[in-house]
């Protein structure tokens, strides 16, 4: 059993490279190429949106997951990453199937993680040239599946924590289908919010998954096209 974890999790025993610096020492020495113009010549807004989106991973526990368990190599830190990713999508399920969702801990992690989500999936875009290369595409588009889910299942306590859907839903599957209807922009109709901040968090979530689908999913997607056409 332990053989076949290793092989799973492992793989090649050569794979698990000693990194050169630190999460950490990568973000502040990216912070100050942005700052100093030394990569990209990006001013007003871009400038801005990229300053901010690295800058505020320091709040944020991904990047200090990244810096712990780097030192145990490249696979320490691969492994870590996949796990809290996992952890962060079945948080907020553990929230809604055991009623947690009306404490407002739980809407206030779910919101936090969340953002983080959402910050680290717009910095593979705009700040992409601070992350490592993937050793795999595919791996990345895994990845990004279980964010989607996890945007899905926060937005469900979200909805379910200040009662925004009014009365007609029943139990927390409802409040998980309601706001996976909303990210596939289905919309049935069967249910929809009764409040107005309800109607504002509701098209903050559609822009949002359509965004997360037009403009990542089909980025890395074209990625792996790259890579499939060169091994052939």
């Amino acid at each position: 059993m332990k053989h076949i974890l290793y092989k799973i999790f492992i793989g090649k025993p050569d794979y698990n490279k000693k990194l050169r610096y630190s999460a950490f020492h990568t973000y502040k020495v990216e912070l100050k190429k942005i700052w100093n113009n030394e990569k990209h010549d990006d001013v007003g807004f871009e400038k801005m949106l990229r300053l901010v989106l690295v800058s505020i991973q320091i709040i944020f526990p991904g990047l200090h997951v990244r810096t712990l368990f780097g030192r145990f190599g490249t696979i320490g830190r691969n492994t870590a990453v996949e796990f809290f990713v996992l952890f962060k999508t079945l948080l907020p399920l553990f929230f809604l199937m055991n009623g947690l969702y009306t404490h407002p801990a739980a809407m206030i992690i779910s919101a936090y993680l969340l953002l983080e989500t959402l910050c680290y999936v717009a910095s593979l875009i705009f700040v992409s040239d601070m992350f490592v290369k993937p050793r795999s595409y595919r791996r990345n588009i895994l990845m990004l599946s279980l964010n989607y889910l996890e945007i899905c299942l926060s937005f469900a306590v979200l909805y379910a924590g200040m009662h925004l859907l009014g009365d007609t839903p029943q139990d927390y599957i409802d409040y998980i289908y309601f706001s996976i209807i909303t990210a596939t922009t289905v919309g049935f109709g069967d249910m929809h919010p009764v409040t107005h901040f309800g109607k504002i968090l509701v098209s903050v979530q559609a822009v949002m998954v359509v965004a997360f689908v037009v403009l990542f999913l089909n980025f890395f997607g074209s990625k792996v096209e790259v890579i499939h056409n060169d091994e052939e």
